[in-house]
């Protein structure tokens, strides 16, 4: 995929939307305050950037989830964004998943894509505090985007 966008949207508290558009489609994921969904966006694009050949997102949805898989990376990663029914029981972790979207995606774009739908998202929250309180007490993970901000810009 050449061109792609990101959005971290929080429809209501506790409960976002991560979109991912190309020209061609967009996939939108629902996730919810029981995890860092964005956290975990951004500390996959944090081990990309460093030069990890994988990664993995986790994406709660209650008791579902979608789970970004990272494979193969070098300048370029395959990504697989997969839904799952159940990721509450063990027992039925990652039985039924089913794959939403598939290609390969420029590392670097990924990292600059996920860090700029931080900053917006943290903007159109309205700050830090205003954050935590509308994804239901979990912190924005400012950490996490300074480390990938740094790391973007070496």
């Amino acid at each position: 995929m050449d061109e792609f966008s990101l959005r971290w949207h929080i429809a209501a508290p506790g409960s976002a939307t991560f979109s991912m558009s190309s020209s061609q489609e967009t996939v939108d994921v629902h996730t919810t305050y029981v995890g860092d969904g964005l956290g975990s966006v951004l500390q996959a694009a944090i081990d990309l950037q460093g030069g990890s050949s994988s990664a993995i997102a986790f994406l709660p949805g209650e008791p579902g989830g979608t789970c970004l898989f990272f494979a193969g990376a070098d300048s370029d990663v395959y990504l697989q964004v997969v839904q799952f029914e159940d990721m509450s029981s063990e027992s039925r972790r990652w039985t039924g998943g089913r794959l939403r979207w598939h290609d390969r995606i420029s590392v670097k774009s990924f990292a600059c894509q996920v860090a700029l739908m931080a900053e917006e998202a943290l903007a159109r929250s309205g700050g830090v505090e205003a954050y935590r309180a509308a994804w239901g007490g979990v912190a924005f993970p400012s950490k996490k985007l300074q480390l990938l901000r740094d790391s973007i810009s070496r």
